[in-house]
């Protein structure tokens, strides 16, 4: 019997020789070799099973209790369910009396096993001796207790002669397996860190970007370790196992030898810098060496780690360079001053624009000192206040612009910036950059003048003449002096500029600026406007308006004396005379402005006073300018708010029918009520705002006679509109026209247009051409105020008109003066000859009416037919009329 027990023991030993094996070849497939491993200690108890201790038939023992056991507490549930089956299958395969025991006890080994991994998985018990001794006395106890549910015959015998040798050799074979399979586990667990940690070594070696190698004495490549084979002279598995001079050339494999025995020697780490030709061309490499610490191949060893430096080296090599390039264009850089100054003020470095800038040779400023050298005196103690401070602190000089001094003590104007360096191992230094601002300084000294003064003649401009109206209208008011201000403006310049050129008119104008300057005393003030206006101001005149009003006039008249002398211009002589404006401020309350313009309107008074003369200041005339200016304004008003509205004067035959009307335009102001055609005409045509005006009043006649034309009691009525010489020149006024025309509606036939005799004045032809192409469109033309104007007969010839109008200035005095009457008949007789209708304008008695018609005139409008009437009036002066 127990010898078939120790059979048990070696089936023992047996399965820790296959358990190892197995969890090796699944160590990357864990799930596998479980299921192999509880294949192997089911296999075991199957084969125990197949030769055990039996007692009689269908009771057998075996090591099974032990093995089960084990898959428990060292498989797992996996294995130990699968060894289970196994072991079940196998004894119910058997069967026999003691069948249902095995069963329970098999039940039993495994559940006591996996109860013991659980405790040690809680570390409430380990695997060592003491631990498995007991378990393995507890668990056989156990079975033995079980095996107390057996017949009573074969239960006698159990206990006699298998109990205690039972006990006896399946405690301590549970104590061996146990350490066996922990032996087991501990060698795997070994192996899976070491693997882990050689990994680990080799994913470091792999990302270090240097080469590591492992030299031994001789020389030999024992391990090559390279994130890439380009950092080697040849591939990691052709080196291996090589020595060095069969690898690199003599002198290096030399070099390295000797790097070897010393670091074995000394036992201390060792460097070398060197060069060698790789897979990816020549590079250049810093090696270190360090003993291996263990013998490889019965040889010492070192370590070798080699860190390609070739980019380091290309830009240390880049960096002198560029240091070398740096200093040359320091030292060589035209425009640029660099200084350097130790603390003391010793000057350690001084370029080639230092020595154009400042003066001094390299030679003489080197070891001077700052203050010394380019420092004036006043400003010596400031500076030196400050590069101590600097070199205390290492606060920088704020830079700014400085006015330092040359070698021969001449200043010079620079913008200086400063920089503080401390290279270790030397002294520290301050740098001066300055440049050279003398010129910029010169442009902004010339920009000031020119900011205030004219270039051409170098008298005060406009700006510094305000300055100085300003100043004279504050110190007025205090001391209760009168100043004159006189605008001065040359006649006919325009011609000068015109015939001879703008360099001639700059001479001219150069020299009555000096002229100008020599009539005035040193307090007073002569500048120049623009053009050919100048400004004299005449300051601390008497206080006493008449008195100075008479010194203003004699110096004026004085001015004008000396600019009526000849000037000899280009090598010709010319003569030229001015027009003087003149206003004089006693209450000093008006602004500057109002100065200029009541000036400049007393000098326009004297231009229309036959010129070379002088004008002082009217109020009135202020006052009217004022108005006019506020009546432009409210005229703008007036056609954005459609202030404006047309009347129509009736217009009849010789037997005092209507035939039609002349549309008249009136300005219904909304304060000053009816405003005079009178006052605003000639404003609109001054300011421009007849055209918009014109338009207006032809858009809106047009489109009343456009009602007309389709209502019976209407229909025959022409319509006359007036229209301005501006208006009419516009270059597309035919395209305006015929354009209303066609958005209007309007009969052309039934239009006539009422031209004055000033368009006459200038280019004909183009008025004649844009007369024939509206008539040929229908339209008619009427000649206003015929006889009042300058109007040639041959240019009447040409005018494609058909009615002339006889002025009313005529028609009013054809009772009381004969010329008058003279000239009414000769109208209407050259009417006639011409073939041209003739109207009569400001008829306003039946005595005018009877005799123009006498004369032959069959046309009438004036007060005795009808005033100018709103359009509802006019209709119904026509309805009744009929």
């Amino acid at each position: 019997m127990f010898i078939e027990l120790v059979k048990g023991v070696a089936l023992l030993l047996a399965l820790c020789f296959l358990h190892g094996f197995n969890i090796r070849l699944w160590r990357h497939r864990p799930l596998v070799g479980q299921f192999f491993s509880g294949l192997i200690f089911g296999g075991i108890c199957v084969v125990g099973m197949l030769t055990p201790v039996v007692l009689m038939p269908g009771v057998i023992f075996d090591a099974r209790s032990v093995v089960l056991s084990m898959a428990g507490l060292f498989g797992g549930p996996l294995v130990a369910c699968i060894a289970a089956a196994m072991a079940a299958t196998g004894r119910l395969w058997l069967g026999g009396a003691g069948a249902e025991v095995g069963l329970m006890v098999i039940a039993l080994c495994t559940v006591m096993g996996l109860l013991y991994r659980e405790a040690r998985a809680r570390a409430k018990v380990g695997v060592r001796p003491v631990p498995l001794a007991v378990f393995g006395l507890l668990l056989h106890l156990a079975v033995i207790a079980v095996f107390q549910l057996l017949p009573a015959v074969v239960l006698q015998r159990v206990n006699q002669t298998l109990a205690l040798p039972f006990l006896l050799t399946f405690t301590p074979a549970t104590v061996v397996l146990g350490l066996l399979l922990r032996d087991v586990e501990d060698r795997m667990a070994t192996e899976h860190a070491l693997a882990g940690t050689a990994a680990r070594l080799k994913a470091i070696a792999q990302a270090i970007p240097d080469v590591l190698l492992v030299l031994d004495a001789q020389g030999r490549y024992v391990e090559v370790l390279s994130p890439d084979d380009s950092a080697l002279s040849a591939s990691a598995p052709q080196l291996l196992g090589k020595r060095l001079h069969e690898v690199l050339p003599a002198p290096q494999a030399d070099r390295f030898m000797a790097l070897i025995r010393d670091t074995l020697q000394s036992g201390q780490t060792h460097t070398i810098e060197y060069e060698m030709q790789t897979q990816a061309g020549r590079r250049e490499f810093e090696g270190r060496a360090q003993p291996l610490g263990v013998k490889v191949g019965g040889q010492a060893a070192v370590v070798f780690l080699a860190r390609d430096i070739t980019k380091r080296k290309q830009a240390e090599s880049a960096l002198r360079e560029s240091e070398l390039r740096f200093r040359s264009l320091l030292r060589n850089i035209p425009s640029i001053s660099v200084q350097g100054y130790l603390e003391d003020g010793t000057t350690s470095y001084w370029n080639k624009a230092s020595e154009h800038l400042y003066g001094y040779t390299a030679e003489e400023a080197l070891g001077a000192n700052l203050l010394d050298l380019i420092i004036p005196p006043p400003m010596r103690e400031a500076v030196r206040a400050h590069v101590a401070h600097m070199f205390k602190t290492g606060e920088v000089i704020p830079a700014g612009e400085l006015q330092l001094q040359r070698k021969d003590g001449s200043p010079v104007d620079v913008f200086s910036s400063h920089a503080y360096i401390q290279v270790p191992g030397h002294p520290p230094e301050m740098f001066c950059i300055d440049i050279d601002i003398s010129g910029r300084k010169a442009a902004e000294d010339e920009a000031r003048y020119l900011a205030f003064y004219d270039a051409l003649t170098q008298l005060p401009n406009r700006r510094l003449l305000v300055d100085r109206l300003q100043q004279v209208l504050v110190n007025g008011a205090r001391s209760g002096l009168t100043t004159a201000v006189l605008f001065v403006d040359l006649d006919n310049f325009k011609t000068l500029n015109d015939t001879r050129g703008h360099e001639v008119g700059d001479l001219l104008l150069k020299e009555v600026a000096q002229r100008l300057r020599g009539c005035v005393r040193e307090q007073d003030t002569v500048a120049r406007l623009g053009g050919d206006e100048f400004v004299v101001v005449l300051q601390n005149l008497s206080s006493d308006p008449t008195e100075a009003a008479a010194q203003t006039r004699t110096l004026g008249e004085l001015i004008l004396a000396q600019l009526r002398q000849p000037y000899d211009l280009a090598g010709h002589e010319h003569h030229f005379s001015a027009s003087i404006g003149a206003t004089l401020l006693r209450h000093h309350r008006d602004s500057v402005d109002e100065v200029l313009k009541q000036a400049d309107m007393a000098m326009y008074r004297a231009k229309d006073a036959g010129r070379n003369t002088l004008r002082f200041f009217d109020p009135d005339m202020q006052q009217a300018v004022n108005r006019r200016a506020l009546l432009e304004t409210e005229l703008h008003n007036g056609l954005r708010q459609a202030q404006f509205l047309l009347l129509y004067q009736p217009q009849v035959d010789s037997r005092g029918h209507i035939t039609g009307a002349e549309a008249l335009v009136r300005w219904r102001h909304p304060v000053h009520g009816m405003v005079s055609p009178a006052e605003f005409i000639p404003l609109a045509e001054e300011s421009g705002l007849i055209l918009p005006l014109g338009h207006w009043v032809m858009e809106t006649a047009l489109r009343q006679q456009a009602r007309w034309r389709h209502e019976p009691h209407f229909a025959h009525l022409s319509l006359a509109i007036n229209v301005s010489a501006r208006q009419f020149l516009q270059e597309d006024f035919v395209a305006q026209v015929l354009a209303l025309l066609q958005s209007t509606g309007a009969d052309p036939a039934q239009i006539k247009l009422e031209l004055t005799e000033s368009l006459l004045l200038d280019n004909v032809d183009n008025v004649i051409a844009t007369m024939q192409a509206l008539k040929a469109h229908g339209l008619g033309f009427s000649l206003d105020d015929f006889g009042t104007g300058y109007s040639s007969l041959s240019y009447l010839k040409r005018l494609p008109l058909d009615q002339i109008k006889i002025d009313q200035g005529f028609v009013r005095d054809v009772l009381l003066d004969p010329s008058d009457a003279a000239i009414a008949r000769s109208i209407i007789g050259l009417a006639g000859s011409l073939g041209l209708d003739v109207i009569a304008e400001g008829v306003e008695t039946t005595e005018h009416h009877q005799f123009l018609l006498s004369h032959g005139c069959q046309a009438f409008q004036g007060y005795l037919f009808g005033r100018p009437l709103a359009l509802e009036d006019f209709e119904r002066q026509v309805l009744q009329a009929r």
